[in-house]
């Protein structure tokens, strides 16, 4: 009988931890929120920081990526 609840113990004490460790590392709706804003906002400050060059490379190398999804979209 004390080796069932020790082992009833154990179950208990693991859940408790696995509980305590998720709540611990994913964040609640406002974190997230906040952490898109700020990736926005780091987004926005390496756009003004890019010169007319960097912005001409940023595009021809998006349009090239567009350009593959839609020959893979096409097969």
């Amino acid at each position: 009988m004390k080796k069932i609840l020790t082992q009833y113990l154990y179950i208990f004490l693991v859940a408790i931890a696995l509980v305590v460790v998720m709540l611990l590392v994913f964040p609640d709706k406002k974190n997230q929120l906040e952490y898109i804003e700020e990736k926005i906002k780091e987004v926005q400050e390496h756009k003004k920081v890019l010169t007319e060059k960097e912005k001409q490379l940023e595009k021809l190398a998006t349009e090239k990526d567009w350009e593959e999804v839609d020959k893979e979209k096409d097969k």
